[in-house]
């Protein structure tokens, strides 16, 4: 099945109903993506193709094509590809009329409506860049008519080059005034169902234009990925209302430089965002000589290399240690020791010593002129091309996960390039998700927070995470959280759209970095503020308030040793209405801890928790059956993943996990499949069984990029409300299949969509039989019943179901296993999926792997009778 291209793009059509706008159609299909890989023969030259010429008629612009004339006059100021298909043209505003309006004619893509035409522009933000005054392919087509004429065909039927004459023509319409600064009502169209793009009446003073002559098309691979994110997202008309006009002169910078240039920019693009010295980078393929090329980037203000401003010990830390060793020589500074500490003994020499005389070069000047001299030419990439690159990525991909790095994401693209990820066939929503410019840059400073937060989570720089948490605590929740919750009083907003505001993401920040304030006795009372901030707030992420209830009666219980607080704490969650399942029983087990406790607690505190469990707050759970097995465990058992000895051979021995363990005693016990699956499994069967719900329902905003592997709404309350109908339409009929024809309707819906990235993890299959089996021991009712839990409550259910699934298909004999090693005990989710599967009539168990000491004990004199 061919794979969804990063080159598709969004196309607008013009509504003759309502002349003064522009229809942006619900959603653009791109269930039939493009066929085929871009063959590098094709692109590798491709940099033009002709500009048009308009033709000025009252008050409509219009133009007109002859098919000789494309053949015989390549360079023809008139000339245009000829459309084939109404789909493919392109509809653009035209002049204002009398009254105001702006009708909307069929205009070329090559076109735009500016009644005086000079070449591309000089940026007004300092961005320089010289515009080519020939293109060389044109060049050669001009001296070989012949060749010209099969250059073209391959041109204008290559994909890439429809998107750039998209792209080009909203850059022209951008400039021109059409697509104003994005000022969108996202109430007012998630409310309606539908959603008007709006073209502005155009300034016909404007007398410069984006010429596609000079868009170089790059034939290096990341660069040309680069290019297509580019070409991608501005061929949306609205994205390009995300940025000022000198942010698109910047971009257009971007698509114009030379391809050495274009590739040595997406390469450092990905490194340190920091000073960089130009001896110590090496790309051989892009050349031997890498300082003409940054030349022609600084030259268009990407890159800075004036180090002048920049502070004395960023230059220092660029040098290294026999260098700086060097320069303290030259200056006379006797230093020693590491880096730090020498870089420190020279900062401190600036600061104390002066000039011996007036208007005399002071010795920190001295100094710092030694360093640069040392560093040689060095460049830095210009904050402001950061910021827009981030834009322009987050719009390709705004639910882009804030722990993926722009590495990633080239190698994602890469992997889609080399068909080694497919992504499903969707119908993506033209609905926007970001109300204006300003919007965006707010979510883009959360999420990029966000970002470090969990970095330094992961590298445990706790000081990092406290400064990042109090940041959003101090400074920006306050702000954000008043106007959101006034704006979203009585709101019809989506909440998959809502996870967009940036008090959504500042809310995320606060709550991950919460267990860094719980480390130190000092900031434990900054965490109890901010979870109780987390708690009162009722703006996002209601369904988060039964763990941040949970997590500061654990505070109050074991960090401060106060139950009277802890209990006040659990009256108060058990009044809030929208605990879960996970919630109640969480603050269940807290209530019955106080309860046991003897001391450090009053009686009438005590009582209380006592009145309120007896008052139908306890949760009876269903027993499970356990068993209890033994093997031979392999280093320390208080190891996250401990490794047990699965079989004893005389030829060899198999080592593995308790759950390997767990699979080898029930294959012992007749059960001749397993498999270790956890959550895989029911996810899996719920995405193979609903792929049509998921994937090919028209949600608007439920899909707003090509590479997302679930609709976004499958993470909130609403998945279910939006598919209703359809989902409870193929539970009545599933329900009618027997369990043979159930089972061979999963093996062919598995089978057509596994190459798929999905949510379906189906690598825990060793073939789509596998999956046929387990349905079929399974039945209607059991495969139905694991289906519906995640129906209604996908975020909730997706983890906790059981570690492993054993069967013998030809008896129909099955098992749900929980497995837990030695001081493991079952989680909430587990303890309630275990209880749900009890009750669907489900054959399930727990068990409890035990370290056999007795075989230790032999193991062990058995190594002694060795030695002796």
């Amino acid at each position: 099945m061919a794979q969804t291209r990063i080159d598709q793009f969004y196309k607008v059509t013009s509504s003759s109903k309502k002349p003064e706008s522009i229809n942006v159609k619900r959603s653009s299909t791109v269930r039939s993506p493009v066929r085929g890989k871009m063959k590098r023969r094709q692109v590798s030259d491709l940099s033009t193709t002709c500009c048009v010429r308009k033709k000025k008629e009252k008050h409509t612009y219009s133009w007109k094509t002859s098919e000789k004339q494309k053949q015989d006059n390549v360079s023809s100021a008139s000339e245009t590809p000829q459309r084939s298909s109404k789909a493919d043209t392109y509809n653009g505003p035209t002049k204002v009329t009398g009254n105001g309006l702006v009708t909307s004619p069929t205009v070329d893509e090559h076109a735009s409506p500016i009644r005086s035409q000079q070449r591309t522009p000089t940026s007004h933000s300092g961005a320089k860049f010289t515009p080519k005054t020939a293109s060389p392919i044109k060049d050669a087509l001009d001296r070989s008519p012949g060749r010209a004429k099969t250059a073209r065909r391959k041109l204008f039927k290559d994909k890439t080059v429809e998107s750039i004459s998209v792209m080009i023509n909203n850059l022209n319409l951008a400039k021109e005034g059409a697509i104003a600064n994005t000022d969108i009502d996202l109430e007012k169209a998630y409310s309606n169902g539908s959603f008007n793009y709006q073209y502005t009446p155009i300034d016909t003073t404007v007398t410069t234009r984006y010429e596609i002559n000079d868009v170089v098309v790059p034939t290096d691979m990341y660069s040309l990925h680069f290019f297509q994110v580019i070409v991608t997202v501005f061929s949306n008309p609205i994205n390009c209302g995300y940025f000022t006009q000198d942010e698109l002169d910047l971009i257009f910078s971007l698509i114009t430089l030379q391809k050495p240039a274009q590739a040595l920019f997406i390469r450092m693009l990905k490194r340190k965002h920091t000073w960089h010295r130009i001896s110590n980078i090496k790309y051989d393929e892009i050349s031997n000589d890498l300082k003409p090329i940054f030349d022609e980037l600084v030259s268009r203000s990407i890159f800075q290399s004036n180090t002048e401003e920049e502070d004395l010990s960023v230059l220092l830390n660029l040098l290294q240690v026999d260098e700086i060793r060097k320069v303290c020589q030259e200056s006379k500074i006797n230093v020693s020791g590491k880096k730090e500490n020498i870089i420190q003994s020279v900062l401190k020499f600036c600061r104390k010593t002066k000039s011996l005389f007036p208007g005399m070069a002071t010795p920190a000047s001295k100094l710092r002129a030694l360093v640069t001299r040392r560093l040689g030419d060095c460049i830095l990439l210009n904050t402001r091309v950061k910021e827009v690159v981030d834009r322009t990525i987050t719009l390709l991909i705004p639910s882009q996960d804030p722990t993926e790095t722009l590495v990633d994401l080239f190698l994602m693209l890469l992997r889609i390039e080399t068909d080694q990820i497919k992504f499903p066939e969707i119908t993506i929503s033209d609905f926007p998700i970001f109300a204006s410019k300003g919007h965006l840059l707010r979510y883009i400073e959360a999420k990029s927070t966000l970002t470090n937060v969990l970095s330094a989570i992961e590298e445990k720089q706790w000081e990092t995470v406290r400064k990042l948490g109090t940041l959003a605590a101090r400074q920006r929740l306050p702000l954000f959280m008043k106007m959101e919750s006034e704006s979203l009083q009585n709101s019809n907003l989506p909440h998959y759209i809502r996870h967009f505001m940036p008090g959504y993401m500042w809310l995320k920040v606060l709550s991950k970095s919460i267990d860094a304030f719980k480390k130190m006795k000092e900031t434990i009372p900054l965490a109890i503020e901010f979870l109780r901030m987390l708690i009162n707030q009722d703006c996002h992420m209601k369904h988060r308030k039964g763990q941040w209830y949970s997590e500061l009666i654990k505070i109050e219980m074991f960090h401060r040793k106060n139950l009277e607080a802890s209990v006040a704490v659990l009256s108060d969650a058990m009044t809030y209405e929208s605990l879960t399942e996970v919630d109640r029983l969480d603050l269940l087990d807290r209530a019955e801890k106080i309860v046991k406790r003897k001391s450090g607690i009053s009686q009438h505190a005590k009582a209380f928790v006592k009145r309120m469990l007896d008052n139908g707050f306890r949760t009876q759970l269903t027993s499970s059956t356990s068993i209890t097995i033994k093997g031979t465990l392999c280093g320390n058992a208080s190891q996250k993943k401990s490794v047990w000895r699965i079989s004893n051979g005389v030829d060899q021995q198999t080592y593995g996990s308790v759950e390997s363990l767990a699979l080898y005693y029930y294959k012992c016990e007749g059960y001749v499949k397993g498999m270790h699956c956890e959550g895989a499994f029911p996810i899996t069967l719920f995405a193979t069984l609903f792929w049509d719900e998921i994937y090919d329902m028209k949600i608007p905003g439920a899909w707003v990029s090509l590479y997302q592997d679930a609709p976004l709404d499958l993470y909130s309350s609403e998945f279910y409300k939006n598919r209703k109908k359809q989902i409870d339409m193929k539970l009545q009929m599933v329900r009618k299949y027997d369990s043979e024809t159930l089972s061979k309707h999963l093996k062919r819906e598995f089978e057509l969509h596994c190459e798929y990235k999905s949510i379906a993890q189906g690598n825990i299959f060793n073939d789509s039989s596998s999956l046929q089996e387990i349905a079929f021991c399974l039945g209607v009712e059991g495969v139905v019943g694991i289906c519906e839990r995640l129906i209604y409550n996908f975020p909730l259910w997706k983890a906790g179901f059981p570690d492993i699934f054993v069967w013998n298909a030809r008896t129909k004999q099955y098992k749900i296993v929980e497995v837990k090693g030695p001081g493991d005990s079952l989680s909430t989710k587990q303890k309630l999926w275990l209880d749900y599967l009890i009750q669907l009539g489900l054959n399930t168990e727990v068990c409890y792997c035990e370290s056999d000491a007795n075989s230790k004990g032999r193991k062990r004199k058995h190594e002694e009778t060795e030695r002796l």
